[in-house]
């Protein structure tokens, strides 16, 4: 009971920031998604079957603010959540730089398959010309803030944190 109201204070106040700074804060016209950021270090760090839920979570919590299909980005941050929890057991120790670059490649992969889910499920609008600008910025963002996130996502799990930020980011 504990780890669930910590895991929905930790995407409660994720949306709220995605929502109300994020979207208000544009680079190039680009606003960074950290609930995508919160579904992959939720699998970078606690593994494929936890990732998922997390994932989960945090992309319906998402699709409750948007127009779009309940449940796209829900199914979407699952599926990511699970493979960077696959990742993840193949990785015993990664440096900061390793999880900020796996994070990043987490992020293009996700934004770009929920671009291509939106755009089949009849949401045109996804696939734009701008779609690689829109890869670079989230995944930027995404990896800047990714050591924070592997802080507050073990946080929430009870998991043990490392002295090092994003040292060590698998079990």
């Amino acid at each position: 009971m504990k780890i669930a109201f910590r895991m929905g204070v930790v995407v409660l106040s994720a949306a709220v920031l995605q929502r109300g700074l994020v979207s208000q804060l544009p680079i190039f016209g680009v606003r960074g998604d950290i609930l995508l950021l919160l579904a992959i270090v939720g699998g970078l760090t606690l593994g494929p079957d936890r990732g998922a839920i997390v994932g989960f979570v945090c992309g319906l919590s998402m699709d409750l603010f948007l127009q779009s299909p309940l449940g796209l980005r829900a199914l979407v941050f699952c599926l990511i959540g699970f493979v960077a929890g696959r990742y993840q057991l193949s990785v015993t120790r990664s440096s900061r730089t390793r999880l900020m670059v796996t994070v990043a490649f987490a992020s293009i992969s996700g934004y770009g398959l929920l671009a291509v889910v939106g755009w089949v499920l009849g949401q045109r609008n996804m696939l734009t010309d701008r779609l690689p600008l829109i890869l670079l910025v989230v995944a930027l963002i995404n990896a800047v803030l990714a050591p924070i996130a592997v802080i507050v996502t073990r946080w929430a799990w009870n998991e043990r944190v490392p002295t090092g930020l994003g040292a060590s980011y698998g079990h």
